[in-house]
């Protein structure tokens, strides 16, 4: 039996310092927030964020769809106001072309400039640990197990076609777990 290698995440505080790093008054800063906040919230692959289209996003419904992620599987997502919001204000401002978040000449973005983007602000916002965009969708996971999602529903939106792959979630779950038998009402026998 090979273990899996436990999901490094983020703690609620970790995230929200991460996300306050950038000056949402600069395009950039707005852009780069959205980014971060599309992982954190969607649970997007880094992949996927940099090639989510305008149209992939329906305002209305506030469904956001990934269309050929990873193992060519396409996926429905589902977006809160806030991020909805942010989106948003970046779609207002960013320029035309076929990529939703893109430079401010309307390129493509590169992987490498997101996962450097996310560690500068993680350290900016004084987050020890190394900090790469994968670990925001693992705090998304993870999130929603603690919120009380099952984890069918988890399976769903992070687009693993198996639940054995997401099932490592409930590990990185598990403390909360020990921490709630800890706290049982003691018996008096």
């Amino acid at each position: 039996m090979s273990l899996k290698k436990l999901p490094k995440t983020l703690t609620r505080e970790e995230a929200l310092k991460l996300l306050s790093q950038p000056n949402k008054n600069a395009p950039t800063g707005l852009r780069n927030r959205c980014i971060m906040q599309v992982m954190y919230r969607a649970g997007l692959r880094e992949s996927e964020v940099i090639n989510l289209s305008p149209k992939d996003i329906e305002w209305k419904e506030g469904i956001l769809r990934v269309w050929k992620g990873k193992g060519a599987r396409d996926r429905t997502l589902y977006l809160d106001e806030h991020t909805l919001d942010l989106l948003r204000a970046w779609s207002n401002k960013r320029p035309g072309s076929r990529y939703f978040f893109c430079t401010l000449k309307g390129k493509k973005l590169s992987d490498r400039y997101v996962r450097e983007m996310v560690n500068r602000y993680a350290r900016r916002a004084g987050i020890e640990k190394r900090v790469n965009p994968h670990m925001l969708r693992h705090t998304f996971a993870t999130e929603l197990l603690q919120e009380g999602y099952n984890i069918r529903e988890v399976q769903k939106l992070l687009g693993h076609s198996d639940v054995s792959t997401t099932m490592i979630y409930t590990h990185v779950y598990d403390s909360d777990l020990a921490n709630k038998i800890k706290g049982r009402k003691p018996i008096n026998v």
